[in-house]
């Protein structure tokens, strides 16, 4: 589920943004030694950081309106993957859980 960010303007009028796992999607089977996560986070943030499995925050990169991570390196299985983001007074606000299974072993067709 995403984490929706809300923010004050001038006057009473506030603007919401999502901070979510684009790709893949919730429950979907990747089946690809890399893969590129795509994030949707306002682009006006000061950080935007992924983990996966619970590990190391890793730095996200902005480009086309959104934060991509490449990830490699995995092994087959259940995967949870969280994104971070540090807001400009130094807030933390992090997303829910996000489901995904790699398989990278061929099927083979009877």
């Amino acid at each position: 589920m995403p984490v929706i960010l809300r923010r004050k303007h001038q006057g009473k009028k506030r603007e919401s943004a999502r901070l979510s796992v684009d790709f893949p999607r919730q429950g979907e089977i990747i089946s690809f030694p890399t893969y590129t996560l795509r994030l949707s986070a306002p682009q006006d943030l000061k950080n935007v950081e992924v983990s996966i499995d619970g590990g190391a925050w890793r730095a996200c990169r902005q480009a086309e309106g959104f934060w991509w991570y490449d990830w490699s390196d995995y092994d087959d299985g259940e995967h949870s993957i969280v994104t971070r983001v540090e807001l400009r007074e130094g807030r933390m606000l992090a997303s829910e859980p996000h489901q995904c299974f790699v398989d990278l072993q061929p099927k083979r067709v009877p």
